[in-house]
């Protein structure tokens, strides 16, 4: 008769659940980290001052923004020129 080991022996188990728990680890890490860098520095902030322009399909301070609303844009649809709210 073999004589068993009494020592314990890893199972795939064992491995599937440290993997599980390093990821939601390294997950919960990763969001902290993106969270403070969000809150912290200026450039990357999502409290911002900036608005979304339509004409220029980026990021605009207010004051730009609103000088590019009064700008004259060409109108697919009509032919001209006109300012983005208006229609003919």
């Amino acid at each position: 008769m073999k004589v068993r080991d009494k020592g314990k022996k890893f199972k795939f188990f064992d491995f599937v659940g440290l993997f599980i728990i390093i990821s939601v680890i390294a997950f919960g890490g990763y969001f902290i980290y993106g969270l403070t860098e969000s809150i912290l520095k200026d450039d990357k902030s999502i409290i911002s001052d900036q608005v979304w322009c339509a004409n220029c399909q980026e990021y605009h301070d207010k004051a730009t923004a609103e000088r590019e609303q009064e700008k004259l844009v060409w109108c697919v649809n009509c032919q001209k020129y006109h300012a983005p709210g208006e229609d003919d």
